[in-house]
């Protein structure tokens, strides 16, 4: 048993230990020992493992220099994770992590592809890694492959408990995402056959929305040897990050949940108002102009944001399409744009636009596609949205036709495969139902225009990328 009340994280990428342990960590600096939380980290891939394995190293400790716009920066050690795990490896694991009173809740970050969703919001049962995951659960041996079949094997053990009853949090850039994961894993556990399982849930699991913000670029290679120069220690694994941070949460727990509000989190019954701002301007923005930035051969984001003809297009697209159509104001939105487009140009950060771009597919229904949706409904064309829809589709198309080199990731790259096959490829992706979700059928006026516009952004690439 834990002597001090814990959480536990899924997936430990740089986000994560930016934002949920920094806040945790500054949180335990107020407290005293004994009533003082405590993260345990769980890797739940082989391929994400290097991390994980170093921070187990350094039992959980790691520096994280937190960086201004001006570049002034502070180097802070966070302690707040004291045990890190590797599912991935021995999911039994599992099984002790939970089997503790102590726990009250787990956190996640994963990313819009992690959830396995179909353009319904429904779990995508036929999907390879989803049926494993379901046979895993099914015979009890094996090793889970995503988020829904380590949490079942969590929640199975909780179910066993006299106090099992935890909160599943939810910490990305999904829209909704509590209610989005508890509707889908409950078609996972369905599927499974898990029928108690089901009832406990209902009555013992919240899962709370989320918003998150804070922009935790890959550290740069140097960032090791800077940490020893400038604080003195050795660490294989340190972070960097803004110096703007950002978490609202849903006031809906099923156990004790750490005193955030302390450290400046919000706890509110209406995440969507602050969720929609967010996403729809900073993660729409940075969507947007990172396929300009990369076909003009930008690396880095604070690129765009200097090139004067980008910067204008984003601020046209934030204040006559996005600003126009969020109705429920959480804050005042035209400096919240403001301090937005600061904090993208923070050169200090130099966010890779290679990390920004990548996962695109299932991104676009998240960060863009409301906006497009929202303005035509209104009876205004948004140019400024067709236009940065057109530089997307031109990086895809380009990328794939091997005309433009480019280290894009994505798990759902087969979706633009498809339509580069088809003798339009144009056409195939404006009439892909899972890209638009019938928003062309609506408005096909818009259908054409974006095609005009689409044809003529590739013609304008046609000599630099021949």
């Amino acid at each position: 048993m834990s002597e001090h009340n814990r959480l536990v994280h899924f997936g430990i990428g740089a986000f994560h230990r930016g934002h949920q342990a920094y806040y945790l960590h500054l949180l335990n600096q107020q407290l005293p020992e004994e009533e003082r939380w405590y993260y345990t980290d769980v890797n739940l891939r082989e391929e994400t493992r290097a991390i994980p394995e170093a921070l187990s190293k350094q039992n959980g400790r790691f520096h994280f220099k937190r960086i201004a716009p001006d570049g002034n920066a502070d180097f802070i050690e966070i302690t707040s994770i004291d045990r890190v795990e590797d599912a991935s490896s021995d999911p039994s694991i599992i099984n002790t992590i939970f089997n503790d009173d102590a726990v009250k809740a787990i956190t996640i970050t994963v990313t819009e592809g992690g959830y396995y969703l179909t353009e319904s919001n429904d779990l995508n049962l036929t999907h390879p890694e989803i049926i494993h995951d379901i046979q895993v659960v099914k015979s009890g041996n094996g090793k889970p492959k995503t988020l829904f079949g380590y949490l079942t094997l969590a929640l199975m053990v909780r179910q066993k408990m006299a106090n099992g009853a935890i909160t599943v949090a939810t910490c990305d850039n999904l829209r909704d995402n509590g209610n989005r994961l508890e509707h889908a894993f409950a078609q996972f556990v369905e599927a499974a056959g898990l029928d108690d399982l089901t009832q406990w849930i209902g009555d013992s699991v919240t899962f709370p929305c989320s918003m998150v913000d804070r922009i935790t670029p890959v550290p740069p290679k140097d960032l090791a040897e800077e940490i020893d120069r400038v604080v003195g220690k050795k660490d294989l694994c340190p972070i960097m990050g803004e110096d703007f941070e950002q978490w609202v949460i849903e006031s809906k727990f099923a156990a004790e949940f750490p005193p955030l509000e302390k450290v400046g989190i919000t706890f509110t019954d209406k995440v969507h108002a602050f969720e929609e701002a967010k996403i729809r301007i900073l993660n729409g923005g940075h969507f947007g102009l990172s396929y300009v930035g990369a076909l003009r051969g930008y690396k880095t984001y604070d690129e765009n944001v200097r090139d004067d003809e980008l910067n204008e297009l984003l601020k046209q697209y934030h204040q006559r399409e996005v600003i126009p159509t969020i109705y429920e104001h959480p804050f005042d939105l035209e400096n919240y744009r403001q301090v937005i487009v600061l904090r993208f140009s923070n050169t200090y950060i130099a966010d890779s636009i290679e990390r920004i771009a990548m996962d695109s597919i299932s991104k676009f229904p998240q960060f863009i596609l409301p906006t497009i949706k929202l303005n035509l409904e209104r009876g205004y064309v948004p140019t400024a949205a067709m236009t940065l829809v057109s530089y997307w589709y031109c990086f895809l198309a380009l990328y794939l036709n091997g005309r433009f080199q480019f280290n894009y990731k994505d798990p759902y790259l087969h979706v633009a495969e498809k339509w580069m096959q088809e003798s339009d490829p144009v056409k195939a992706f404006l009439a892909d139902p899972d890209i638009w979700q019938g928003l062309n059928k609506r408005f096909p006026l818009f259908g054409e225009q974006l095609e005009a516009q689409i044809k003529q952004t590739l013609e304008g690439y046609q000599e630099r990328y021949p």
